[in-house]
Formats: C-alpha cells, structure tokens, sequence
C-alpha cells in the first residue's frame, strides 16, 4: 500500500522538474540563439518476477514511478531578426560561434551579437573575443586561430605596381600622329587619362598616360606625374628611356613593348639665381619634364605645361593650375614670377640630354621611375606598368588601370561576407580583407552543456570540435540574429500536459490515503 504513495510521489517530482523546463524554455523565449531544452522520462522498477506454467514464462513487474533522467536540446535553426548592424551575425547552418575569455578558455555560442571594442578586437556581449584567422594581404589565411583584430588605420603603401585591366582598349580607327609630343598640345597625342598613385608617405600623386598612335598597331606612351614628364627604365641597366613603344598584333592583342629616346633624369638640382627669380638648368631640359620641387626651401609642386604653341617656351603652374614662371628649352632659363620672383633657390627634377636609341622591353613589367619628395634621388619613387590587360580594338577609348598604393586611412566601418570574412573599409577608400571566422561543430552536440549567458562548452575537454572557415557549413547572415527556436504554442500544451499529470499523481495520492484510511477502520 505504502509503496504506492511513492510511485505517485516520484510522478509529482518528475513532472514538477519537467515543468521548470517548460517554464526555463519560455522565460528565454526572446534570448538571442537560445536552444530549447526537452525533458526525457525514465521509469522506474519496483520489483519483477519471473515464474513458469508448463514451461512457460510468466512475468510480474510492478513499476515504481518515474524521474527525468536528463534533458535533450534542441538544435534546429531559430528565425532571423533584421538589425541592420554589421557585426550582429546569425549562423544559417550548422556549427557555433567560437570564442574567449580573457583566462584562455574557448566557449561557443549560436548568440551572434558582437561589436567592436577600443582595441579594434571583435568581442561579445560578455567582452570574450571572437576566434578566427587573419588574413594577409593577398587575401589568405595566416597562422594559427586567434583573436580577430581589426586595426583602427591603414598605413600608407607606396605604389609599386599599376596594371592596365580590361576592358581597357586603344580605340585602332584614330589617325596615325606624325609630330612631336607635346602635354601642352592636344593635336599631339590621341589620347590622355590619369589615375592616382602614393608615394611613401601616402601623398596622392596624379599619374597620366600620354597615348600617342605613330603606325598601325604601334603607339607611343608618354608617362607623366604631376604634370611632369617623368622616364621608364631599363632595370638591367638603369638607363633612363623618354617614353614606350606598345606594339599590337592584328587581334588586339600586345606583342611587344620597347624603351624608347634615351634620356637623363636630373634630379633634386639645386640652382642659386645670380638675378632673383631666374635660374639656369645645368642640361637643357626636355620638354614637359621639369618639376620644380622647393623654392628657397619652401615644398612646392610646379610642374611644366609643355610648349604648346611652338615658340621653344612653357609655362610653369602650381597645383591650382596658377601660371608661377616660364621656362625656355633652348637656353635651360626658368623665371619664376609674381610672389616667387624674388626667390633665390630651388630645387628641380627634369629629363635632359635626349638620345635616339632604343632597348627591347618587357609590356607586362614597365619600370617607370618618377621622384619620391620624401626621399628625392636618395631613393627614387619606382613602380612598375603592366600593359597586358591593354587590347587595340576598333573601339572607343577605355581607360581602367589599378594600383597597389594606398594614403593613410582611418577605419570607417566592418562588415561582414556570408563566408564569414571580416572587411574593414578605411576613409581612404580602401576595403581590406582582415580575418575569416572560425565556425566549430561537434560530432554529437549532446555532448555540449550549457554554462549560462549563451554558452556551451563540452563536457570533457577531451571532445574537440571540428573546426572550418565561414561559409563552408554554414553561411554567414550579417546585420541578423538568431532568435530562440522555443516554440510557444508547443511550450503551452506541453504546460497544460505537466499540469494535468501532476493533478492526477495528486488524485492518486489522494486516493491511496483514502483507501489507507478505510484499512485502518477494518479494526472498528
């Protein structure tokens, strides 16, 4: 009799455990990447007897109640919440957030609320950062799994290669130019464009190609900075060539390239004036060349516009495009003029000493070397071309070139891919690929408890996770949330349910008390 009240007394137990379940599972209704927890019953054995009729068994088995032997989590795939912050991250997949505490211990979540801290280190809600590889430059994976960072400034990079890409393309109908190149004459080229490269300081620097048709399927290239003309080099010698000779074949395709007019580069020549504001080059000079780099040890950016009308002088102009003096190429004579025109020094680069000769090149690696005015001759600002993207086609004009270089930058903003690759974008406008998220999962993710605060670890370290990059098990969904996968109508019956069992192992209890009482009167 008595063993009867303990059956429904472990009934009321196990239901009442079941229903702190129920109620855990609804209070983190709204917990971000919650999983829902399901209480699994066990029965229990009170006795079992075995005997035999005739050889044939017969059993006797009475139960001894129930408990929760254990609670089963639910892994499916919560909905997504939209907020529109790029390092609020969701998993659409399988596998878990890494990340770490300050004391070394990993720990992982499907919570992918994250945000970045003064360091530039990517971390949680908890400060615990976010584990995955960096990146470098050319976009691969270096070293082993760590903290992600993501520096606060880029660095300044001088360029060192510009590439012509396609759909870059020489338009093959223009006439063939027969007159020497002059930047201050248009009639002289058939085509110009610039683009901006960085010198070691990360001071901007406008680069323009001078394209000049001189045969079918020949054409001379021109390369100034500035406004300066400024030489390719023969890296096997260092000899200095005026501009290129760019060769295409009778599909469009670049066959060949040469150095062309051999010439000298003068410079940081330091010129004292004998009468204020009038110098004399050492060479004369070639036309569009000259850059005027100081005057009485002031940083100045004066540049040559070239002789445009034919009379054997050019004006001299500042970044405004001010007209500061004049330079005559047949006597080597610059006269600087207005607020300049007492000055005493200068500083100037410019190409001297032409020579006609030619050296075989190579289109696909030009050097071009211009001046660096953080360095000057010490060491000279040198980059390389790469001409094979070039096509001449019978088509317009198409300019489209890359650099590598880049001015300093100060972080604008991070984002990141459904592959799980953190982008930085830098007001410099450069977007850097700076790390790729570590996403782990478990062979048996049972194996994982929860530690509180959307964390689970394993429950022996001796379970490692596999370990892949974003976006190979599971992408992932940037500016989103994974809601708690609870389901509430479910969570409700199941409510209704524990409740009714515990009335009924109630009744029972009742009833056993009942019946007790009626053995007791027996003795009456």
């Amino acid at each position: 009799m008595l063993q009867s009240f303990y059956t429904a007394f472990t009934g009321l137990n196990a239901e009442k455990n079941w229903l702190s379940v129920i109620s855990d599972n609804i209070a983190n209704v709204n917990t971000i990447g919650f999983k829902a927890e399901r209480a699994v019953f066990e029965d229990l054995l009170a006795s079992s007897v075995t005997t035999y009729n005739n050889n044939s068994p017969k059993n006797k088995e009475i139960g001894g109640g129930v408990f929760v032997s254990s609670t089963v989590k639910d892994f499916s795939q919560g909905t997504f919440m939209n907020t529109n912050n790029p390092l609020d991250m969701a998993l659409d997949g399988e596998g878990f957030f890494m990340v770490k505490s300050n004391d070394g211990l990993t720990y992982y979540t499907r919570n992918g609320q994250f945000r970045l801290d003064a360091n530039g280190d990517i971390i949680n809600m908890l400060g615990m950062k976010i584990q995955g590889w960096m990146l470098d430059d050319k976009g691969n994976m270096a070293g082993a799994i760590s903290n992600i960072n993501v520096a606060m400034s880029m660095d300044p990079k001088i360029t060192k290669e510009v590439a012509f890409k396609e759909p870059s393309n020489l338009d093959s109908r223009v006439d063939v130019i027969t007159s020497a190149f002059d930047p201050a004459d248009s009639t002289t080229f058939n085509y110009v464009n610039s683009q901006t490269v960085y010198d070691s300081l990360g001071n901007p620097h406008t680069l323009s190609y001078f394209f000049q048709k001189i045969d079918t399927g020949t054409w001379k290239v021109y390369t100034m900075m500035d406004g300066s003309l400024i030489p390719v080099m023969d890296g096997a010698t260092g000899q200095y060539y005026k501009d290129i000779i760019l060769k295409f074949d009778d599909t469009g395709m670049p066959t060949s390239a040469t150095l062309d007019t051999q010439v000298t580069l003068t410079q940081n020549e330091s010129l004292t004036a004998a009468t204020p504001g009038i110098f004399t080059l050492t060479n004369l000079p070639v036309i569009g060349s000259i850059h005027i780099k100081s005057v009485d040890g002031v940083t100045m950016n004066i540049h040559d516009l070239g002789d445009g009308d034919g009379d054997g002088k050019g004006d001299l102009v500042d970044d405004n495009g001010n007209v500061v003096g004049t330079v005559d190429y047949t006597t080597g004579t610059i006269t600087l003029t207005g607020d300049l025109s007492n000055s005493t020094n200068l500083t100037v680069d410019y190409l001297n000493s032409e020579v006609a000769g030619t050296v075989a090149g190579d289109f696909k690696d030009i050097l071009v070397s211009g001046y660096d005015p953080n360095t000057g001759a010490t060491s000279p600002f040198q980059f390389t071309v790469n001409y094979n993207g070039m096509r001449q086609l019978a088509s317009d004009f198409i300019f489209y070139a890359e650099q590598d270089g880049n001015s300093k930058g100060d972080l604008m903003s991070v984002s990141v891919s459904e592959d799980g690759v953190v982008k930085a974008s830098y007001s410099n406008g450069k977007v850097r690929d700076v790390a790729r998220l570590a996403i782990a999962t478990f062979k048996d993710k049972e194996i994982l408890v929860r530690k509180g605060s959307w964390l689970y670890l394993p429950n022996q370290q001796t379970f490692t996770p596999v370990i892949m990059p974003g976006g190979v098990i599971s992408k992932v969904r940037s500016g989103m949330l994974e809601m708690s996968n609870v389901d509430i109508a479910s969570e409700f019956i199941n409510l209704i349910t524990a409740q009714r069992a515990y009335q009924a192992n109630a009744r029972v209890i009742t009833t056993d008390d009942q019946i007790l009482q009626e053995t007791m009167n027996i003795k009456r």
